[in-house]
């Protein structure tokens, strides 16, 4: 019997860096967790990226 591999879906997440804010979109989990060109420290998961948001 063959398994079906599992289809891995990227989803665009959008990430901010706690100490100067910026912000950068990345795709997860295509992409690791980007460090700060300005501050030089780990971004944080602010938002994860939908198309067609209700509001």
């Amino acid at each position: 019997m063959t398994r079906k591999a599992k289809e891995e879906r990227q989803k665009a997440v959008e990430v901010v860096c706690p100490k100067c804010r910026q912000t950068q979109i990345v795709y997860f989990p295509k992409e690791t967790m980007p460090v700060c060109q300005y501050c030089r420290i780990e971004m944080v998961l602010k938002e994860i990226l939908t198309e067609g948001k209700y509001g």
